[in-house]
């Protein structure tokens, strides 16, 4: 729960079975003369730490963070396609206007070539606004990836998850299957995933399951869930979902409110806009672990509600918000036409509501690999300067603000800053969250 428990997840994303881990495993760095520290090869892949690179580090109480050099490429996510065989009500693709497509083979085969250029590249992961197994060569793409050694990761409804595709995705070395679910039941699944079937996607995914227990290669699965008003309640019951399916972590995201009435679903407005104007002013509280009972509800609900200045045992309940968790975390995406994004905000154009307001959202690339290699587009000057911008964040709180024209898009902010302005962007507030 909160920061202090990220050193307990694996590099997926997949936290390890606590069953069989009950410890987190150890590590010590060797200090050198002049208090240099001799970082083993793994670690110094893991913090983008080639010559001359820039570790930011924050202290905390009694605790060293360090964190990775933003500029060494970690994770890069390829959208095979923008189409999608599925009418969600949740999805953003609702408000498009674009053209949909497929990523040629040919830009595929270039974009694979080019890889062996990025030595801290750990993850690719087939993710977008479209449905990946949709694409006729997702499974050469998947083999064109693995042979070069990196941890291969998928998003997807599930529907096409029938059981050649299971086995060929395994034998193309699939690591790990993220599959989406907005809720636990027939019903209310069926209802906000227009065009899927409850029952055959759990299937699906228990054979899968039945596969990892025969095979010696295991996909692990993760299940991702966007949270509304209409299925709150099954927050209680993913646990079981998970049990079910055999899933071993679920990430819930708020809605990304494209229309008046997603905004009504949404979960969050309360927490935006207390956050930001009273998060300064606060002392924080470090709990022990309770018992969470009739005697302490109350209590803990009501510190709950400023979560901004809550600990447990000084372990951070709260995230950090005007954070870019793609840009900390190290990731590029590829877009199915070929076009470089630093995030899945600016990844395509599309409307978000927010206090009533309607925001017109620009997509934004730094090149187009199909004319550039993806390492020049990454190491350029644009690019760099963007990154190192979106760390500092020092952008308008479009998110908690209202009545300004500027907050119609993202082209220009209050303080000056150009496009793209990220202060609206609801990534950044640690509202949404993605695989």
């Amino acid at each position: 729960m909160g920061e202090g428990g990220r050193n307990r997840e694996h590099a997926d994303g997949l936290s390890p079975n606590p069953a069989a881990n009950p410890r987190i495993p150890r590590r010590y760095i060797n200090a050198r003369a002049k208090g240099r520290l001799d970082l083993p090869a793994d670690l110094a892949k893991k913090l983008g730490a080639s010559l001359g690179a820039r570790l930011e580090v924050r202290e905390r109480d009694c605790r060293l963070q360090v964190r990775p050099n933003i500029h060494s490429l970690s994770r890069l996510y390829v959208e095979p396609t923008s189409r999608c065989n599925l009418s969600c009500r949740t999805c953003i693709r609702n408000t498009w206007r674009e053209p949909m497509g497929d990523m040629s083979w040919p830009l595929f085969q270039r974009l694979v070539s080019q890889l062996k250029d990025f030595p801290h590249l750990e993850t690719v992961m087939f993710a977008g606004f479209g449905e990946p197994t949709v694409h006729k060569d997702i499974l050469r793409m998947i083999r064109a990836v693995k042979r070069l050694g990196l941890r291969i990761e998928i998003t997807t409804n599930g529907t096409l998850l029938d059981r050649p595709m299971i086995d060929g995705l395994r034998r193309a070395g699939l690591d790990v299957l993220w599959a989406s679910f907005d809720s636990a039941g027939e019903a209310g699944f069926e209802d906000i995933r227009r065009g899927a079937k409850f029952g055959p996607i759990v299937a699906s995914l228990q054979e899968l399951q039945a596969g990892n227990v025969r095979s010696r290669h295991r996909i692990r699965v993760g299940l991702s869930f966007v949270v509304m008003r209409r299925n709150v309640a099954d927050l209680q019951y993913l646990d079981d979902l998970a049990r079910q399916v055999g899933a071993e972590k679920v990430l819930v995201s708020n809605i990304l409110p494209y229309s008046a009435d997603m905004e009504k679903e949404m979960l969050c407005a309360l927490t935006l806009s207390t956050e930001t104007f009273t998060a300064a002013s606060k002392i924080e509280v470090s709990l022990p672990r309770l018992d969470v009972t009739a005697a302490t509800r109350e209590t803990i609900l009501r510190l709950l509600r400023g979560y901004e200045n809550l600990t447990l045992m000084g372990n951070p309940i709260f995230t950090e918000t005007n954070y870019c968790r793609f840009v900390e975390g190290r990731t590029a995406f590829v877009r199915w036409d070929g076009r470089v994004a630093p995030c899945m905000g600016l990844l395509h154009g599309y409307t978000t509501y927010l206090y009533g307001y309607e925001r017109k959202i620009k997509s934004h690339g730094f090149g187009d690999i199909g004319r550039r290699t993806l390492g020049g587009i990454w190491r350029s000057r644009a690019y760099r300067s963007f990154r190192e911008k979106v760390r500092q964040f020092d952008f308008s709180p479009c998110h908690i603000c209202g009545g300004c024209n500027l907050l119609e898009s993202n082209e220009e902010d209050c303080l000056g800053n150009a496009f793209p302005s990220c202060g609206g962007c609801l990534w950044a507030q640690g509202i949404i969250q993605c695989p």
